[in-house]
């Protein structure tokens, strides 16, 4: 009896927890359509990637990710399968990929790239701001930049936290980061 309690416990929490993922999922997924006559779908973003099944125009899809003009879709066979359309062929909604931010959260973002010294800028947690320089900004101003976005981020927030910036080079966070700098 005891045995069958646990077991039946244990399959509730990872009903439950499969759940909450399929919920996140769900989400940030929007619902596209094709519009070409015949579409590709590839198994990466580009051309050089194989072909992995095929869909035609009206066909339903769940968009889910971008990789510059590549969309990343699912739901587009039977299977679990995730696959890649060209954007100029499929109709996606005008949110699509839209930040899940407010006014002062985009406000802060619009303020960053506009500085001209940053080429990317990432909101990893409301502690942790991820940047990479512009291409003729040099390295050894990467801590005062670092500082200056992670306290203009931690002036939206409430209440006061500390926010760490990480400075990434400009092929990104695959390697070693350039510089941490934290606002108190």
């Amino acid at each position: 009896m005891c045995r069958n309690t646990i077991s039946l416990f244990l399959f509730a929490i990872l009903l439950l927890t499969g759940g909450a993922g399929m919920a996140e999922e769900s989400r940030r997924s929007w619902d596209a359509t094709i519009g070409a006559r015949t579409l590709n779908v590839r198994a990466g973003p580009g051309e050089g990637h194989p072909i992995v099944g095929k869909l035609k125009r009206g066909d339903k899809v769940r968009a889910f990710d971008e990789d510059g003009r590549w969309i990343h879709i699912r739901d587009f066979d039977d299977s679990d399968a995730t696959g890649w359309v060209h954007r100029s062929f499929i109709r996606l909604p005008k949110d699509f990929m839209a930040p899940a931010f407010g006014d002062k959260e985009n406000a802060f973002l619009e303020w960053a790239s506009e500085r001209g010294d940053l080429s990317e800028v990432s909101v990893e947690a409301d502690d942790r701001i991820s940047i990479v320089l512009g291409p003729d900004i040099a390295v050894d101003s990467a801590e005062t930049i670092a500082g200056e976005v992670a306290c203009a981020w931690r002036d939206l927030l409430e209440p006061k936290i500390t926010v760490i910036a990480t400075v990434w080079p400009a092929d990104g966070p695959g390697g070693a980061w350039i510089t941490q700098t934290s606002c108190p």
